[in-house]
């Protein structure tokens, strides 16, 4: 067994030494245009890379990082279609369909409280009534212009958290109505300390951490955190499973040169953890946490363009009946190769996580499949008001607008908080 470890921690050394070996050749950079980051914002690829990389080397068998992973018996890789997070059992796979969605309340020192009433039909209603032009639930909030509501998602809470940064990034928690947490990507590794703390707040038991695609404004507070634990900085919090779909490292190396650093990292990272809490996952497979179910809705695209954003992976979750969407950051030929492998009927879903932080993503067909009642926008301030002119971020407030859609909970605006 030790020596299985041992290994095991050779070829996470091994890989992670990629990382290195990006950062020294220059590799890892960021896109940024004057002082607005168009890409993946202020994460710098020497960010606890290279002290990171040499404490897990000092970690036998990864120990100190397998502290904080417990209690998941599924093996990597598993095939069968639905596991059940925090344990070895399956079940048959989840629903297929959503039903149509809750609305919003009230505001609290920048977090917005969300969801307290029945059943509202996705294009109908409240929602603005000039294409585009969106009032956010935060400014309805500011202006007294919210009242409260009844809960939608049974006893169950989505929090969309907000950048630590000021910077683009995907961070969500869902609390479900037994206590178990489903952690989404988790942000930039300057909102490592932030996600961990509301970790530990909603009891610190994680049973699913699902990644989209490894990106630093989505994998580096994951990173951060194993990092962390790795120095000897207990995080006070336990995982059952991570779920992702990476491809190799030479694959970033070649087709994702922005993000190569990152992406060597979580895998470097990755190897030398439990392989019993590592589920590569793929279209079809479902995830089962407490009354949650979670169904991964793609394979992992190897396309033509944006080829790191449109290798994200798409969950649908379905909360007390009602679905809730997270795209990551798929752009558009990824959007499209979705809508026609799933079809308009099995993307259709009560909540939606706005592509690519709501510019340079999914286009409006797939917007128009999904037809949601809910809108979560991981977008800044500098973004969502398209500063500089320089985002299609108006584009996708039009496409939304044309549907009509009632509730739109803007990361700008604080934690945003769905119950």
């Amino acid at each position: 067994m030790k020596q299985k470890k041992e290994r095991r921690w050779l070829t996470g050394s091994l890989v992670a030494g990629l990382a290195v070996a990006a950062l020294v050749n220059g590799s890892g950079t960021t896109e940024a245009y004057g002082a607005y980051p168009i890409k993946k914002s202020e994460f710098r690829m020497t960010e606890y890379v290279t002290e990171g990389v040499a404490a897990l080397q000092q970690s036998v068998g990864g120990s100190q990082v397998q502290s904080i992973l417990k209690g998941n018996t599924a093996d990597a890789g598993s095939t069968s279609k639905t596991i059940v997070a925090g344990g070895g059992s399956t079940q048959a796979a989840g629903p297929t369909t959503g039903q149509n969605n809750g609305s919003p309340a009230v505001s609290q020192s920048g977090t917005i409280t969300a969801g307290r009433s029945n059943t509202i039909t996705a294009g109908s209603g409240n929602g603005p009534s000039i294409h585009g032009n969106i009032i956010t639930e935060g400014e309805k909030a500011q202006s007294g212009q919210m009242a409260p509501q009844d809960a939608i998602l049974g006893g169950a809470t989505l929090t969309l958290l907000n950048s630590q940064s000021s910077s683009q990034m995907l961070s969500a928690i869902i609390q479900t109505s037994q206590g178990k947490l489903i952690v989404v990507d988790g942000g930039l590794g300057a909102d490592g300390d932030y996600l961990r703390s509301q970790i530990q707040a909603k009891g610190g038991h994680v049973a699913a951490w699902l990644i989209t695609h490894p990106h630093g404004d989505h994998v580096g507070a994951l990173y951060k955190i194993l990092q962390d634990e790795a120095n000897g900085i207990q995080s006070g919090i336990t995982i059952d499973g991570i779920y992702y779909s990476f491809a190799a490292p030479e694959w970033y190396t070649l087709h994702d040169p922005e993000e190569v650093t990152m992406a060597h990292s979580i895998i470097g990272t990755f190897a030398g953890l439990p392989q019993t809490m590592l589920h590569t996952v793929g279209r079809g497979q479902t995830i089962q946490v407490d009354d949650v179910t979670i169904q991964v809705m793609n394979d992992r695209y190897e396309l033509a363009s944006d080829k790191g954003n449109n290798a994200s992976i798409v969950y649908k979750v379905y909360v007390n009946g009602k679905s809730i969407l997270f795209l990551g950051d798929l752009g558009y030929e990824g959007g499209n190769r979705l809508l026609g492998e799933v079809g308009a009927q099995n993307l259709k879903s009560d909540i939606v996580q706005v592509a690519h932080h709501g510019q340079n993503a999914v286009g409006e067909a797939v917007y128009q499949a999904i037809n949601p009642s809910i809108c979560l926008w991981p977008t800044p301030q500098w973004l969502w008001n398209n500063d500089g002119n320089r985002y299609k971020i108006p584009q996708t407030k039009s496409w939304l607008g044309k549907l009509n859609v009632q509730k739109h909970y803007v990361m700008k605006d604080g934690d945003q908080v769905i119950r």
